[in-house]
């Protein structure tokens, strides 16, 4: 013997269908506007999942915003050089004793660092 099968969850009255086992009381006009609001979240649900697989789209825009911060970074290193150079300059032809003495330091300095070190 097998068990009687549940009966299929539809509408008694063909003019009132059935919504998740219940019967649905709302209006044609009721039900059109809910549709309709239905659509607008699937068109926005596919609109988003398609931009998260472009992913072209998306190293654009990740490429864009490392630029902007390259050359935001970019001038407000001039500006600093801009403030700063002058002085240094200045204190280069008041003491060339002094510049001399550092350019000597940082060529030694490169000159031991270039030169194969032995055991």
């Amino acid at each position: 013997m097998s068990a009687p099968e549940p009966a299929a969850a539809g509408p008694v009255d063909e003019s009132r269908p059935v919504v998740d086992g219940r019967p649905d009381d709302r209006s044609p006009d009721e039900r059109r506007a809910d549709m309709e609001e239905l659509r607008g979240e699937l068109g926005e649900t596919v609109t988003e999942l398609a931009h998260r697989l472009d992913v072209p789209a998306q190293i654009r825009a990740r490429r864009d915003e490392t630029t902007a911060r390259a050359r935001d970074r970019l001038d407000r290193v001039q500006t600093v050089l801009e403030e700063k150079a002058p002085p240094v300059g200045r204190a280069a032809r008041e003491q060339p004793t002094l510049v001399a003495a550092a350019l000597l330091v940082l060529v030694v300095l490169v000159v031991n660092r270039a030169r194969p070190r032995r055991r």
